[in-house]
């Protein structure tokens, strides 16, 4: 969902009704949730997403706060699918990533 209002791109991809369990905030404008383990990404939240866009680049200092299991666990979700069609991977030692326009039709068949 794109509030054009707020500028949020809020993506939910749950196929059941199950809530999400672990909130990360990445950065102050990419949150993402997951379920308890830590293996499936729910729903990622991107604030002022226009202006995400428009970066080369994000650090994702916070994940440096994880213990490294966790670390290893989320970078393992924002690498591949669903996740890898909206952020793409500069330098996963030091968690810098890019937010990129997804293609609707993919992203739905993810």
């Amino acid at each position: 969902m794109y509030d054009t209002e707020g500028d949020i791109l809020d993506i939910d991809f749950r196929l059941t009704g199950e809530k999400p369990q672990r909130g990360i905030e990445l950065h102050p404008n990419v949150t993402l949730w997951t379920d308890v383990n830590y293996i499936a990404p729910v729903r990622l939240m991107l604030l002022s997403y226009s202006q995400l866009l428009e970066q080369s680049e994000l650090s994702f200092d916070n994940l440096k706060q994880l213990p490294s299991q966790r670390q290893t666990q989320v970078l393992k979700l924002l690498t591949h699918e669903p996740l890898k069609r909206l952020l793409t991977c500069l330098d996963e030692k030091e968690f810098r990533f890019q937010v990129i326009e997804p293609n609707v039709k993919e992203l739905a068949a993810a």
